[in-house]
């Protein structure tokens, strides 16, 4: 299976609670881009505009490597459209309220899928089990950051009081933004680390120069960088905690589905694998389509069973259960939100290009991924 070998093969089309109105302090636009990322788009809107890229909302970030349609609001923005190398910014009208990720429902996808290995009839078996069971509503690689890196997570650090090992994965192997020009900034900071100075001039945001200029006026000890989180931009911070809670949210629902007696199959991906079912019996649909796990948070409430298996989870990670979940960082907190097990794609339709090639259409709730429905669909191994 190969996906996203250009732009048009995956359309994303957001879909949102929000809509021109008579008036409004909010210009809204419909922003098409391709080939981009969203930060890179919101930054070069931000610089035409001169504008702080805060001043411009949006409900959710979407792939580099697609084509997307979302929205975006402007407080007092201009009434015209904007063209960019590979986007264009089109005015709808005014709106009394911004977008956000509140207003946010889900996507719907189109997208072609090239050197597939499966025959038509097993395609049209499997599209009927997806449409009839659902698929695993894992967070997939995506949401991962620096552990795409392969070095692990910055928040699990930070946990575990490794202060100097977060700040290195925060800043020298991650980035707020995914933009082109914080490349040079990591680089820098990989070859230099801790002469945090020799960085100073590549720091891509006011705060991550303030955090440089901090490092290098302290001597390096622990206190240093446990203070230095102080200084860490709170939004990249919480998506930071977020990604670590995802990671753990999966390996929690791979241990609920195999306590269920399911017979799962196991995909491979950056973190290990994935364990998914074909099918269920009829009387587990509650236990599978209608139940919710919570993202782990030290003060989240759970049943028993829900819990000991949250835990497990943790302490294979080195940490001694929900209540040590947590870090005395200022600024890195867990918000937790009930997350559906499994989710069954909408409006779910395929189109046979040749027998290599698949043209899928499906809509997913927002926070859900279309990769994930493409993983359970053609990555499955054959089973007797």
């Amino acid at each position: 299976m190969r996906i996203k070998v250009k732009p048009e093969d995956f359309i994303v089309y957001e879909v949102a609670d929000i809509r021109p109105e008579p008036q409004g302090d909010f210009a809204l636009y419909r922003l098409y881009k391709r080939g981009a990322t969203t930060w890179d788009v919101i930054g070069d809107i931000a610089r035409r505009l001169r504008l702080k890229a805060s001043a411009i909302q949006f409900g959710g970030l979407k792939d580099r490597h697609a084509i997307s349609y979302q929205y975006v609001t402007i407080r007092h923005g201009p009434k015209k459209d904007i063209k960019g190398k590979n986007y264009e910014l089109s005015y709808l009208g005014q709106t009394k309220t911004p977008m956000s990720k509140a207003r946010l429902k889900g996507n719907f996808f189109r997208l072609l899928v090239r050197e597939v290995k499966i025959s038509p009839e097993k395609l049209s078996r499997e599209i009927a089990l997806i449409s009839r069971y659902g698929v695993v509503n894992y967070f997939d690689e995506q949401r991962f950051g620096s552990v795409k890196h392969g070095l692990g997570f910055a928040v699990k650090e930070l946990i575990l009081g490794h202060y100097e090992r977060a700040l290195y994965l925060l800043l020298a192997e991650g980035s707020q933004y995914e933009m082109k020009r914080t490349e040079a900034f990591r680089k820098c900071l990989k070859k230099n680390w801790p002469n945090f100075s020799a960085c100073l001039d590549l720091a891509p945001s006011p705060w991550e120069r303030r955090l440089l200029e901090f490092l290098a006026s302290h001597k390096p000890s622990k206190r240093t960088f446990k203070r230095a989180f102080a200084l860490v931009n709170r939004e990249y911070l919480f998506m930071l905690c977020h990604a670590y809670q995802a990671y753990i949210w999966n390996e929690t629902v791979k241990l609920y589905l195999k306590n269920l007696g399911l017979k799962l199959l196991p995909v491979p991906y950056l973190l290990g694998e994935l364990l998914f079912y074909r099918d269920f019996p009829e009387e587990l649909t509650e236990a599978i389509l209608g139940t919710k796990i919570p993202l782990p948070s030290p003060r989240l409430i759970l049943d028993q069973p829900l819990k000991e298996l949250m835990e497990e989870v943790l302490r294979l990670e080195g940490i001694d259960g929900l209540e040590k979940f947590r870090t005395l960082a200022k600024g890195a907190t867990f918000k937790t939100y009930p997350r559906e097990v499994a989710i069954i794609p909408q409006k779910l339709k395929y189109e046979t290009v040749d027998q290599n090639k698949v043209w899928l259409e499906f809509f997913l709730p927002k926070g859900s991924y279309a990769t994930i429905v493409l993983k359970r669909l053609f990555l499955l191994p054959e089973t007797n």
